[in-house]
């Protein structure tokens, strides 16, 4: 009978437990809230010029930046059922129209990019060829590139491959034209350095962030040098920066369009 009594207990306590954990969840964005007011009002309360309108002001102007945010974290935490009910009291229905509004323009924004890279990323499958121009502005290229000797295994593997030597990170601005977001020498860690590429080769080719440039394939040579706006998998990736064409070490292991693999699988 002890040992019963000991258990209900201690299924008691851990069930208050988990509803004071609950509790605070669903309170969290309120007291992040309550915070940004309390720091507002001390800060206008140190100021000795302040008055008691400047401190009503300070308690209006939180508001306006922060109710958007408790609004989105509510619907994040709170049960469907009561969402609703929840914001219906707490704001007035146009302001509600107006946040969400906004949140279904920027999932739809996300759902059209994450669509049109889906599109490119199948065509490319298809073609065995990635058409730098069909990137989608505003959709990130990421590119592993890997030596000779280890690219056929990368592309089986793709972007979980540890012997990748260089990742590019490049942002689509225009058809063809990418902005670099990153340019990583290993990134994995898991490349085996070789004199014919290590880090002061790295070095040499690294471009820089934010530069604008175009990727693909270089055809010719010298002053008769063309890139070509194709990745091919396993194919060397050249870059063309300011009107200049710079020839890779290195090979496409693996693509991603967002998150989407493309070649892998």
């Amino acid at each position: 009978m002890a040992e019963d009594r000991k258990r209900w207990w201690e299924r008691a306590d851990r069930a208050e437990l988990e509803r004071r954990a609950a509790e605070a969840d669903e309170l969290a964005p309120f007291l992040d809230l309550a915070r940004e007011i309390r720091l507002e009002v001390a800060r206008v309360v140190a100021d000795d010029t302040a008055d008691a309108s400047a401190i009503t002001a300070a308690i209006e102007r939180i508001p306006d930046q922060e109710r958007e945010r408790v609004v989105r974290s509510v619907f994040a935490r709170l049960p469907v059922e009561a969402q609703w009910a929840v914001l219906a009291r707490a704001f007035g229905d146009e302001e509600i129209r107006r946040y969400l509004a906004e949140e279904r323009e920027e999932r739809l924004a996300r759902l059209r990019r994450t669509e049109a890279a889906r599109a490119v990323a199948h065509r490319t499958r298809l073609e065995r060829r990635l058409d730098t121009t069909a990137v989608p502005p505003g959709v990130d290229l990421t590119l592993g590139l890997f030596r000779e000797d280890d690219v056929r295994a990368a592309l089986v593997k793709g972007e979980t491959s540890a012997t990748c030597a260089r990742r590019l990170v490049l942002r689509g601005v225009e058809p063809g034209r990418f902005r670099v977001i990153d340019d990583v020498f290993n990134p994995r860690g898991g490349y085996f350095v070789t004199r014919d590429y290590d880090e002061q080769t790295w070095q040499g080719e690294r471009l820089e962030p934010h530069a604008l440039i175009r990727v693909g394939s270089a055809t010719g040579s010298g002053d008769d040098g063309h890139l070509e706006p194709v990745l091919y998998p396993g194919g060397r990736a050249d870059v063309e920066v300011d009107d200049r064409i710079l020839r890779g070490d290195l090979h496409v292991g693996f693509v991603m369009l967002d998150d989407v693999e493309v070649f892998a699988g």
